[in-house]
């Protein structure tokens, strides 16, 4: 039987899911000998069955389903939604010992015994690892980190390498996508700035089929692809980074929990999806008004150079 409980976010898309991961590793870390049972709204249970901390999965549809996943003898709920009110009234019937949610100005904010304000300007990565941390202290970061090498470790020495990371896609959108030719005109850029014998690699997936195929018919020996790679190979190929850019997407999510020197790429701020921190820097249009494709690939090469710049002087004082 279960012995907790985590309420994932109901929405389908991949970054939301990531984002997830560090709160279920640091679980696990924590209660190693106990089951993790997954619940959520979506058709997202393979994502979750993947993981070594997950032990069941179930996919809920009704208040009914929520409140029956919930048992009498479940000692630890946590409860990473924070705008319904089901999640408090779930607990509030089986009441389990440790209950953690968000304190977000609902009717059931009350019934957490450890709880976290919801704050719309905080990394919710990092949002979901401090509300962990309202129950027992520890680093937010080094956890995060640890979680994607735990899972990259078998695929640290053969996966596909490379200097620089490049990540195109964009699910939610074209407006979400800085294009291929930017990503490219970038990358003859950064070739100037960290020599000729720099080497990327383009992670792509099933939305990007006609990236591919622009790629592969260039035949440049300076560009590789990873497409579709399990969560572990591309965890391991961000682990190995030294730098990666990225459109606001799903795997940009691996690279910044990673810890990667990161650059990524925004059709507006968005702070909730981008986890500012040392090593990172995020790039928005000058004008509000004017869309992703307003910025220049010298824009985001400044914002290259600055990542960069900031891993060579830690490297240097470490």
């Amino acid at each position: 039987m279960s012995e907790i409980v985590v309420y994932v976010r109901s929405q389908p898309q991949l970054g939301d899911q990531i984002v997830a991961l560090p709160a279920l590793y640091q679980l696990k870390t924590w209660w190693a000998s106990r089951r993790i049972k997954v619940v959520a709204r979506d058709d997202v249970g393979e994502f979750y069955r993947s993981l070594p901390w997950v032990d069941e999965f179930v996919r809920a549809s009704t208040f009914g389903d929520y409140l029956r996943s919930l048992k009498k003898e479940t000692r630890v709920s946590v409860s990473l939604h924070h705008s319904s009110e089901r999640f408090g009234l779930v607990n509030l019937i089986r009441l389990p010992a440790i209950r953690l949610g968000f304190r977000n100005a609902r009717i059931s904010d009350w019934i957490w015994t450890h709880c976290h304000r919801k704050d719309t300007t905080e990394y919710i990565g990092q949002a979901n690892l401090r509300l962990l941390a309202a129950y027992r202290p520890f680093d937010p970061e080094r956890a995060t980190r640890a979680c994607f090498q735990a899972l990259a470790r078998t695929h640290l020495r053969t996966v596909q390498s490379a200097d620089v990371v490049m990540i195109p896609g964009g699910g939610a959108g074209a407006f979400k996508r800085w294009n291929l030719t930017n990503y490219l005109r970038l990358a003859d850029r950064l070739k100037r700035l960290l020599g000729a014998d720099t080497r990327f690699l383009f992670v792509l997936g099933q939305q990007e089929a006609a990236e591919r195929e622009t790629l592969e018919a260039m035949r440049r020996p300076d560009i590789a692809i990873a497409y579709c790679r399990p969560l572990p190979e591309l965890s391991a190929i961000m682990l190995r980074a030294r730098l990666v850019v990225a459109n606001d997407c799903g795997p940009s999510h691996i690279a910044q929990g990673a810890c990667a020197p990161y650059v990524g790429i925004f059709n507006e701020p968005n702070p909730e999806w981008f986890w500012r921190r040392a090593g990172a820097a995020a790039v928005v249009p000058r004008d509000p008004h004017e869309g992703i494709g307003a910025i220049t690939p010298d824009d985001v090469l400044d914002a290259c150079r600055h990542v960069l710049e900031h891993h060579a002087n830690t490297a240097h004082a470490g």
